[in-house]
């Protein structure tokens, strides 16, 4: 039996840790291509969300939500353990993560990025996570944390069955 994974995505108050903020998590814990668990939150920022156009969440959406530092011990134990999973992590969720978390995170990573850079080179016109969904005809994402991981976790299943 492998050990876990955790499918991971984040959406942010805008592209730099520290600036900007986690406004919402959602990890899928999988092992052996099975769901074993699961963890979401959304997390009220110290500033107001004004990129809600992207994700679709709003300072409302969040009045009543935990602080993400409120959730920081959770997340470590949730992810304690397993190899973390997503679509540009290492570049992106990774550099948020470790910001937040205060901390960098001693887990190995999969980034589905670099793996379809690799597997599929110049097949797809560029390797977004949209463009690898439709190619693979699977759900497409729609820049919320649980829909981007279900779609990430489908195009790893893709990837990997390439030999």
């Amino acid at each position: 039996m492998t050990a876990p994974i955790c499918v991971l995505d984040i959406e942010t108050t805008g592209f730099e840790p520290g600036p900007s903020e986690i406004i919402e998590l959602f990890i899928l814990k999988v092992q052996n291509y099975e769901i074993i668990d699961e963890y979401y939150s959304l997390f009220k920022p110290n500033s107001t969300i004004s990129n809600s156009h992207i994700h679709g969440i709003n300072d409302k959406n969040v009045e009543s939500s935990p602080t993400f530092g409120d959730e920081v011990v959770t997340i470590l134990e949730f992810i304690k353990g397993t190899t973390l999973m997503g679509h540009n992590i290492d570049n992106f969720d990774l550099k948020f993560l470790n910001h937040f978390l205060e901390q960098e995170l001693p887990n190995d990573t999969i980034d589905t990025l670099n793996i379809s850079r690799v597997v599929l080179g110049d097949k797809v016109k560029n390797h977004k996570l949209k463009t690898l969904a439709d190619y693979f005809n699977v759900i497409s994402p729609t820049h919320t944390a649980r829909d981007d991981v279900m779609t990430t976790f489908e195009v790893y299943k893709k990837l990997s069955s390439i030999q």
